[in-house]
């Protein structure tokens, strides 16, 4: 499953040359963004920059031949793979991905990007009143002073802080739709590891189920290449102001794709599967692991549940203070390959008594905040010994059955046998890794906006 010698296509003009919406009240149809060579060339160069550890081959002509991932710009009018930018709707989509791809399968992936709300917003500043640049100033913490460098004050020009939006929102984008093809998800945005969810408060607990009980110090996620609004609180600062970078998390799965150790479900079951020693790059340019070193032991087990009550088994040896993760990846997968049969799962983690043979349950998880896939997130080991992970397929869903925006737990058996078998029979992914960061003396957080 390595990623050799990887072609990445970037096509600048794509779809109609204008895009039309609406942003406070004002519609209008407007030029796309003519991207300078300039511009090219520096979001090729920030791309390659945080792919550079994963055998990546970035380039401007359309391979002729073989398997390559596509990243379109400008595709604000559905050009053949979806619509990004200011929507019909009112919202804001900076880009979407063909897929979620754990493993990294399926090697021809297109992602969409748009950059053209930073266009929009510097038609707007007379209407508003503001001055040149001003709108993009207030939204992307960019410093603009229309007399630019050299002048009274340290800022750029209108006409450059449009062109500094529109590379930073290209380059993060383009990367994060990558990473979405790759197989990240928002979540490994988190960071550092071991901070549970994100400080701003985005998502809350109580979107997880059961209720996530862990810290909410994760304070550098923002700084991270797969954060976005919804999922973390990401500011349009964060997206057009800042050049982010991949985060622990992030780091390991793509070291996954390249080396990762995947067994079955019967070697698991069996005892006989380790989570063994993962070399990973660190991509952490700035906070509390810069020029640190992560150390990762994992395993990825590719299963099914065959019948209805199966419960799979992980077994392993942990350390007292030891952070743990795992996600148990099947319904977000399913939704892209109809050969992936998915399922809704649940992992549990158990503390063994090798003495007694008993198990004590130290943490659970049915669905993360974003699916109904399983994510168990930053689980401090308690104690030093042997651990067992169970993967199933729960009876019962948490879901808002009433349509009153409540979620409650309701059986299966509810919707009938043929529903109930489809849901809890099928195939899964459990990415299950252990974490210790020894931190380096790298620069600390910031998060503030880059020129």
């Amino acid at each position: 499953m390595a990623l050799i010698a990887r072609k990445l296509y970037l096509d600048f003009e794509t779809g109609n040359p204008e895009f039309s919406g609406t942003l406070f009240g004002v519609s209008f149809t407007l030029p796309d963004h003519v991207y300078t060579d300039a511009e090219k060339e520096e979001i090729k160069a920030r791309i390659e920059a945080d792919y550079a550890p994963f055998n990546f081959e970035f380039v401007f002509d359309e391979p002729t031949s073989g398997d390559y991932v596509t990243l379109q710009y400008n595709s604000n009018d559905n050009p053949g793979q979806g619509t990004a930018g200011i929507l019909p709707n009112g919202g804001i989509l900076f880009g979407s991905a063909g897929e979620i791809d754990f493993g990294n399968d399926n090697r021809s992936i297109v992602a969409i990007n748009d950059a053209n709300f930073w266009t929009a917003l510097n038609f707007l500043d007379p209407i508003f009143g503001f001055p040149p640049g001003g709108i993009i100033q207030l939204f992307s913490g960019i410093d603009v002073d229309e007399d630019g460098p050299g002048g009274p004050d340290t800022g750029v020009t209108a006409e450059e802080a449009l062109s500094i939006a529109i590379v930073n929102q290209s380059a993060n984008t383009g990367a994060h739709e990558l990473g979405h093809g790759l197989g990240l998800r928002h979540y490994d945005a988190y960071g550092p590891i071991g901070g549970g969810l994100p400080s701003t408060g985005t998502p809350e607990p109580a979107a997880f189920f059961p209720v996530y009980a862990g810290p909410q110090d994760a304070d550098e996620t923002t700084l991270h290449l797969m954060a976005s609004g919804a999922s973390s609180g990401l500011s349009l600062a964060g997206s057009g102001g800042a050049n982010r970078f991949f985060s622990e998390r992030s780091a390991i799965k793509l070291a996954i794709n390249e080396r990762g150790r995947f067994v079955t479900d019967e070697q698991a079951n069996s005892g006989q599967a380790k989570l063994k020693k993962l070399q990973v790059v660190n991509t952490i340019l700035e906070g509390d692991n810069a020029d640190g070193r992560i150390d990762v032991r994992n395993i990825v087990v590719e299963g099914t549940i065959e019948e209805l009550g199966e419960v799979d088994t992980l077994t392993f040896q942990g350390q007292a203070g030891e952070i743990f993760n795992a996600e148990m990846i099947s319904n977000v997968e399913s939704s892209f390959f109809a050969d992936f049969d998915g399922l809704f799962g649940r992992v549990i983690l158990f503390h063994k008594d090798n003495k007694r043979g008993t198990l004590t349950e130290v943490a659970r998880n049915n669905d993360e905040f974003e699916s109904f896939d399983a994510f168990m997130l930053d689980v401090v080991l308690p104690k030093t010994g042997t651990y067992v992970l169970q993967a199933d397929a729960p009876a019962e869903v948490n879901f808002d059955i009433t349509g009153d925006g409540v979620p409650e737990l309701v059986p299966l058996s509810l919707f009938g046998e043929e529903t109930e078998r489809d849901i809890r029979l099928g195939q899964y992914i459990l990415n299950a890794y252990i974490v210790e960061s020894k931190p380096g003396n790298g620069p600390k957080k910031t998060g503030g906006p880059s020129k």
